[in-house]
């Protein structure tokens, strides 16, 4: 059984050092969630690449070409706009990261959620990867979608989703260690540092 935090529960945690929210704004702490901006590094999926297999770190570390957002003026609509985007080509995939860093600790989880705003103009943040285990303490990274047949410009620190918290029935016996904790900026994937790949399969 798990029991969804309420903002009043959120700040108690926090308190109380069950959750941690670095920086903290009031503003985006909403009834049962807190809501986390869009950070300004992030890494496109090249495009070029014959087939997608990552399983070993040098695949991995050549198929996304690493970015930051820079100060730029786009048009739209016939007006000059101004800001810090990420830019996202047609049906394009990004892994980008939040601003805040959040930790959960001894007996919290949680899980972030796109906005539903951002959801209905064509945007997904988390896939189906939008899990916080105990223990894990870091910025989140964000797998980033564009679902439409056009470029998509994302302002960087844009409220892009909420993460919500859960308390479990009791403490986590082994609370998060795992290869993505400390996290300070966007992920990418470490599959091929699972342990039972080698059983999978061979890489020579």
């Amino acid at each position: 059984m798990r029991l969804l935090l309420s903002d009043v529960d959120i700040k108690k945690e926090m308190k109380e050092g069950r959750i941690s929210i670095e920086p903290f704004n009031e503003s985006q702490l909403k009834s049962n969630g807190y809501d986390v901006r869009l950070g300004p590094m992030y890494y496109l999926l090249k495009e070029d690449l014959d087939a997608f297999f990552p399983f070993t770190k040098a695949f991995v570390e050549k198929s996304y070409a690493k970015r930051e957002a820079e100060e730029e003026t786009i048009h739209v609509d016939g007006k000059a706009v101004r800001g810090r985007f990420i830019k996202l080509p047609p049906h394009g995939f990004a892994i980008a990261a939040t601003i805040e860093r959040v930790g959960t600790f001894v007996d919290i989880a949680a899980s972030m959620r796109c906005r539903s705003s951002l959801a209905r103009a064509g945007i997904s943040i988390a896939r189906c990867a939008g899990w916080g285990d105990i223990g894990f303490d870091g910025v989140w990274t964000m797998e980033v979608v564009n679902h439409l047949s056009i470029p998509y410009y994302l302002p960087v620190g844009l409220r892009v989703g909420q993460v919500v918290f859960f308390k479990t029935r009791s403490p986590a016996e082994r609370p998060y260690a795992g290869k993505y904790s400390g996290s300070r900026g966007p992920a990418l994937p470490k599959l091929y540092a699972d342990e039972d790949l080698a059983t999978l399969i061979e890489v020579r």
